[in-house]
C-alpha cells in the first residue's frame, strides 16, 4: 500500500475509532479530546514523577527498617503524604498514557520507514517506565516489596550469587540493617529514570513535534492528581515480615501485573512470555511494515525558497549547494536547492504543499489534478480517513455530487489548489483532516490550517480566501464531516474551548485518574489457607551449625530440608548449592494447626535436628528456622586469601583442599584433624606453623624433601602467617 494512511491492521483502527466515540461525545469538541495527546501527556507525567520523586528522596531513609519508617513518617505529614501520593498515581498514569499512545500509534500504522526507530525507542521507554515503577514499590520495603522479593527468589533462588545475597544480606539472621541493599535499589531506580529520559529524547529527536501537551491538559491532569491524592492518599502496607505469607494486598495492575503468575509457580514462563512480547513489539516495524514512500525533487524546478525545509516535521529536507546543467538554459551558477534525506523521509508529503513551483512529488498521490471537479463537491482528505471510512461510504452520504481526493496528509495540499478546483467548476471545496493533535504526521493539519488562514506561506490568494470549508475530525467521522461541512473548522489543539464543553474534558480527565487510583487499590488475592516452614541455610559440609554440638555433613552428599509433623514427614525440599556449600532459602508449605513439628537437615549420611517443638502454626504464618554455620575464627578469611593468592602464599599451586586430590603435595582436606598427631610434642597449630616456616622439618610419608621452598618467613608478614595457620586449622575433616 502507498501513501500516508496504510494500515497494518485497518480493522483495528476502525474498532479503536468506534471505542473512542463515547469520549468524543462527552467532550463535544475535537479540541478537547485528550486521547490524541496521550504521548505528550506522558512526558508531562514523567516530569511530575521526577519532581515529586526528588522531593520524596529528601525525606527517605535507607535500610529495611529505616526505609519503611521514613515512608511511615511521610504518610503522617500532610504535604509529604500528598507528594508521595502524586508520585504514586502519576507513575501509574504514566504507564496508562504511554500504553494508550502506543496503541494509537500502532493502529494508525505510524511506525513505517524512519519512524520504526521512534517506535522502538518508545517501546524501550515503556519497558523502563515499568521497571522504574517496580523498583519504586520495592523501596518502601512493605508487603509489596516482600511479594517482589519472593517473585525474584522464584526466578533466581538456585543461582549461587543471588542465594548468597538473599541469605546473607536479606533473609539471614546476620543480614544487618539493609542499608546497602536499599541504596542499590534507589540507585537503580534513579538510573532507570535517567534511561527513560534518554529514551524519550531519542523518541522525539529529529522532529518538530510538540513534546508537552497544551497547557489546559497539563493543568487538568495535575489538578486531578492533587484531588485524588487528597481524597485517597497512597496506602502503606505492613512492613516486610518473612514469617507471614503475602496475603490480600492492593497490587497496582499497571506496574505489578507480573506478580500473580510469578508467585503462582510460573516465574520463568512469565518472564519468557514478557520477553517475547517485548521483542516482538520492538521488531514488528522492522519486519512487518512496508517502507515509506520518499519524495522526489526536481532540481531544475527548485528555486531554493526553503519553505519545504521549514515545513518538514522530521527534518528530512535541507538545503545544499548545487551547480549543474539546466535542460532549458544550460548551466546555472552555484545555488542552493532542496535535497531529501531518504532515511528520514516518512512520506507525509507536507513539503509538496509548501512548494509553489511543482518541484516536489510524492509517489502514489496525484492530488486534485487527478479528478474532474466540474459540478462536484470536492473533498480533499487524507488516506487515513479513507481507510477507516471508505470512499463508498463518503460518496453515498451525499450522493453522486461528492468526489474525494486522497492525499498522504492534508498538509500535502497546496493553498493554490483551492482556487484551481473552484475555477475548474467545483461547486464546493472541502478539506477534511485529522482532529487537533491527532495528525498521523504531527503537524499536517496545523500547517495547512495556518496556510488557509493566511498565517503561513504559501498563502491562499485573496480572492479564494475562505472559499474552502475545513473540518478537522477524528478518524471514522469523515462521512459526518461531509454531511455537515464547516462544523469543525479549527485545527488548533492548544486553544481551550470555553463554556460547558470544557466541563466534559474535565470529567474525562478526572474519571481517568479516578479509575487509575481505584485500580491501584484492588486487592491481589484473599487470605492464605496454609502455613509454612522456611529454613534459611548457609552451611558448608563438615562445619559446625549454630546450636549444634558437632560438625555435620560430608562433602559431595546432597542436602535436604525435611519437615515432620507428629513424626510423619510432610515435606522434603532440596537445598541449592555447590558440592561443598549449601546456600539458599527453602520453603515447605504445610497444613496449619497445633502439632509436634520437627525440622531436620538431612545430609545423606547424617541428620541434624534444627527444631523439635510443639507449636501452633496458624494459616498464613511461617515458622522461620535457621541452619547457619558458626562464623569462622577471625582471620580465617584473610588466611584463605593468603593461601589462594598467587602473589602471597600461592599454596593452592601444590596443595588441594579437596579430599583425595593429592598433587605435588598432599591434600590438605582435614589437615586440622591429623596435624596434632604428626610430631610428638607439637600440637596442631605448632605443627602447621613449622610446616609453613620449615617445610623439611617433617616430610609426609610418600613425598620427597626439598619440594616446598623455604621462603615464607621472608615472603609473608607475621600477621599473614598467623592468618594462614588459622585457615589451615579450619580445614577439618570433610571441610575444604
Amino acid at each position: 500500500m502507498t501513501g500516508a494512511g496504510p494500515r497494518l491492521v485497518p480493522a483495528l483502527e476502525r474498532a479503536s475509532a468506534r471505542a473512542e466515540v463515547p469520549v468524543r461525545k462527552l467532550v463535544r469538541s475535537h479540541r478537547l479530546n485528550p486521547l490524541p495527546h496521550a504521548g505528550t501527556i506522558s512526558v508531562f507525567l514523567l516530569g511530575v514523577v521526577v519532581v515529586s520523586g526528588v522531593y520524596i528522596t529528601l525525606f527517605f531513609g535507607f535500610g529495611f527498617e529505616a526505609s519503611y519508617e521514613s515512608v511511615e513518617r511521610m504518610a503522617d505529614h500532610p504535604i509529604q503524604s500528598a507528594v508521595r501520593s502524586i508520585h504514586r498515581y502519576s507513575s501509574a498514569a504514566l504507564v496508562v498514557t504511554t500504553l494508550v499512545h502506543a496503541w494509537r500509534v500502532f493502529v494508525a500504522g505510524r511506525f513505517r520507514g524512519p519512524r520504526r526507530w521512534r517506535w522502538t525507542s518508545g517501546v524501550a521507554a515503556l519497558v523502563v517506565v515499568w521497571l522504574a515503577g517496580v523498583t519504586g514499590y520495592w523501596l518502601v520495603w512493605d508487603e509489596r516489596a516482600q511479594a517482589l522479593n519472593e517473585a525474584t527468589a522464584a526466578l533466581f533462588g538456585g543461582w549461587a550469587r543471588f542465594a548468597s545475597i538473599w541469605v546473607r544480606d536479606v533473609e539471614g539472621p546476620d543480614a544487618g540493617t539493609g542499608w546497602g541493599i536499599l541504596f542499590v535499589l534507589w540507585a537503580v531506580h534513579l538510573l532507570l529514570t535517567v534511561v527513560i529520559g534518554y529514551a524519550i529524547w531519542r523518541h522525539v529527536r529529529r522532529t518538530r513535534l510538540a513534546v508537552l501537551p497544551p497547557r489546559h491538559w497539563m493543568a487538568a491532569m495535575f489538578a486531578a492528581l492533587v484531588v485524588a491524592s487528597a481524597i485517597a492518599p497512597a496506602d502503606l502496607l505492613r512492613p516486610v515480615d518473612p514469617s507471614a505469607f503475602v496475603g490480600g494486598l492492593p497490587l497496582d495492575p499497571f506496574v505489578m501485573f507480573l506478580l500473580p503468575p510469578m508467585l503462582s509457580g510460573w516465574a520463568w514462563a512469565t518472564v519468557l512470555v514478557a520477553v517475547v512480547v517485548i521483542a516482538v513489539a520492538m521488531a514488528l516495524p522492522h519486519i512487518a511494515a512496508a517502507p515509506s514512500d520518499v519524495i522526489s525533487i526536481d532540481v531544475d524546478a527548485c528555486t531554493g525558497c526553503e519553505l519545504c525545509v521549514l515545513d518538514c516535521p522530521y527534518h528530512a529536507v535541507s538545503m545544499a549547494a548545487h551547480t549543474g546543467a539546466d535542460a532549458t538554459i544550460g548551466t546555472r551558477p552555484l545555488r542552493s536547492i532542496a535535497v531529501v534525506d531518504a532515511d528520514a523521509c516518512v512520506g507525509c508529503g507536507i513539503c509538496v504543499g509548501s512548494c509553489s513551483f511543482g518541484a516536489i512529488e510524492l509517489p502514489g498521490f496525484d492530488g486534485p489534478s487527478a479528478v474532474d471537479p466540474a459540478g462536484k463537491h470536492v473533498v480533499v482528505t487524507c488516506a487515513r480517513h479513507l481507510s477507516v471510512s471508505s470512499t463508498e461510504d463518503a460518496v453515498d452520504a451525499a450522493g453522486d455530487v461528492v468526489v474525494t481526493v486522497p492525499v498522504a496528509c492534508t498538509g500535502m495540499l497546496h493553498a493554490n489548489a483551492i482556487g484551481s478546483l473552484t475555477e475548474a467548476g467545483a461547486t464546493e471545496v472541502q478539506v477534511v483532516g485529522c482532529a487537533p493533535g491527532d495528525c498521523a504526521y504531527g503537524l499536517g493539519n496545523t500547517i495547512l490550517g495556518a496556510r488557509l488562514a493566511g498565517d503561513r506561506a504559501p498563502h491562499v490568494p485573496r480572492r479564494w480566501s475562505g472559499v474552502a470549508d475545513t473540518d478537522w475530525v477524528a478518524t471514522g467521522e469523515l462521512v459526518d464531516a461531509i454531511a455537515h461541512p464547516g462544523d469543525h473548522p479549527d485545527p488548533d489543539a492548544g486553544r481551550l474551548v470555553s463554556g460547558r464543553r470544557a466541563v466534559g474534558a474535565v470529567v474525562v480527565v478526572a474519571a481517568s485518574v479516578a479509575a487509575i487510583v481505584l485500580a491501584t487499590h484492588v486487592p491481589y488475592r484473599g487470605g492464605v489457607d496454609h502455613a509454612g516452614v522456611r529454613v534459611v541455610v548457609d552451611h558448608a559440609a563438615g562445619r559446625l551449625l549454630e546450636g549444634q554440638a558437632q560438625p555435620s555433613g560430608v562433602v559431595g552428599e546432597p542436602v535436604w530440608v525435611v519437615v515432620r509433623r507428629d513424626g510423619a514427614e510432610v515435606g522434603r525440599e532440596s537445598v541449592p548449592g555447590s558440592d561443598t556449600t549449601s546456600l539458599g532459602v527453602v520453603d515447605v508449605d504445610v497444613d496449619p494447626g497445633s502439632a509436634g513439628w520437627t525440622v531436620v537437615l538431612d545430609e545423606g549420611s547424617s541428620e541434624t535436628v534444627l527444631l523439635d517443638a510443639d507449636l501452633e502454626l496458624p494459616a498464613g504464618r511461617r515458622l522461620i528456622v535457621a541452619a547457619i554455620d558458626v562464623p569462622p575464627v577471625p582471620g580465617v578469611a584473610a588466611g584463605r586469601a593468603v593461601f589462594e593468592g598467587r602473589s602471597l602464599g600461592a599454596c593452592g599451586v601444590c596443595h588441594s583442599v579437596e579430599p583425595n586430590d593429592d598433587g605435588v603435595g598432599p591434600s590438605l582436606a582435614g589437615v586440622a584433624d591429623r596435624a596434632g598427631d604428626r610430631v610428638p610434642g607439637l600440637d596442631a597449630e605448632s605443627y602447621l606453623r613449622e610446616s609453613v616456616l620449615d617445610p623439611d622439618a617433617y616430610v609426609v610419608e610418600g613425598y620427597r624433601p626439598d619440594q616446598m621452598l623455604d621462603i615464607y618467613d621472608d615472603r609473608l608478614s607475621d600477621e599473614r602467617i598467623d592468618a594462614l595457620v588459622e585457615y589451615l586449622l579450619s580445614l577439618t575433616e570433610g571441610r575444604p
